[in-house]
């Protein structure tokens, strides 16, 4: 028993010195761009409402702040229902809205940990889904009501938080995650053989984007605390569409996120919301593993 205990500690030490200094650069990242960055994202994003020229452009701008975008998507709505408010187009909202809620600077930071080709296909890929839904909702929704803004009430300008305090609510709320995160790595790794990882991934090909988009769904909380799993599937197999397909798709579908989302969208808009970034990340992952994987 003693010597159980003692192999699991020793894994969670393994695990948090890989992944804890790409935590702390995400945290240090993710509290500077909300403390000075974030005011100067609103006043581009209502910027894009007058300027002229070709729509593509100003979507890919949205859907490139949307990423640079620090908040969590309860963050994230009032800054929408704000700028909606006055009076910027709904696919510009789109184009900010799924690329914010796929992908932040902490997040991009802590995606490092599996290396960089990976962490630089995940960001395209967000940025892409972000430009996709812009211009889908450009040619198709362009005069539906996709948002709901009713219940916000115009904001008091708010005080301005310090980068400490602002740090430090970050490292409150994702300590434990990550700490979890770790702990269930430690314990997988330990008793999961990995032929039942690549059993699971490996082995099945397409099927195996499928699982892993369904495994994000209940097991998508927190980037810091899915990113050491992640990490130990891909060195146990795991396809890299596979892993694109499960950081896509768990983001956008975790009860944060939908609670979130659901609070400015209807019904109808919300399910098709769903559809899409589910539809999306497979399309994503299979892509990626017939593209990048098989066949390199």
């Amino acid at each position: 028993m003693a010597h159980e205990v003692t192999m699991l500690l020793s894994g969670i030490w393994r695990q948090l010195q890989l992944i804890a200094p790409y935590w702390a650069a995400g945290l240090l990242v993710g509290s500077f761009a909300s403390v000075y960055l974030l005011d100067k994202i609103a006043v581009k994003m209502s910027g894009l409402s007058g300027a002229k020229g070709s729509r593509l452009p100003h979507i890919c701008i949205a859907s490139f702040l949307g990423i640079a975008s620090p908040l969590c998507m309860f963050g994230t709505v009032p800054v929408i229902a704000a700028l909606g408010k006055k009076g910027l187009p709904a696919y510009l909202l789109a184009a900010f809205m799924i690329s914010s809620v796929m992908l932040n600077p902490n997040l991009l930071m802590l995606t490092a940990v599996l290396g960089r080709n990976l962490a630089l296909m995940r960001f395209v890929f967000v940025l892409v889904a972000g430009v996709l839904a812009g211009v889908l909702v450009r040619l198709l929704g362009e005069k539906k009501q996709l948002f709901l803004f009713e219940r916000f009430e115009p904001q008091g300008k708010c005080a301005k938080k310090s980068f400490l305090s602002d740090l430090a609510k970050a490292f409150r709320i994702t300590a434990p995650y990550l700490l979890f995160g770790v702990a269930l790595t430690a314990v997988l790794d330990r008793y999961i053989p990995p032929e039942w990882i690549y059993g699971m991934f490996g082995a099945r090909r397409g099927l195996g984007v499928l699982f892993a988009t369904t495994l994000s769904i209940p097991l998508y909380a927190c980037g810091g605390g899915v990113m050491p799993l992640i990490n130990a599937w891909l060195h146990a197999g795991m396809g890299r569409g596979d892993a694109l397909a499960f950081m896509l798709a768990g983001p956008a579908t975790k009860i944060n996120s939908l609670s979130a989302v659901k609070m400015i969208l209807g019904r109808r808009v919300f399910v098709v919301y769903l559809v899409y970034c589910l539809v999306f990340a497979i399309t994503v992952g299979l892509l990626v593993e017939v593209m990048f994987y098989r066949f390199v």
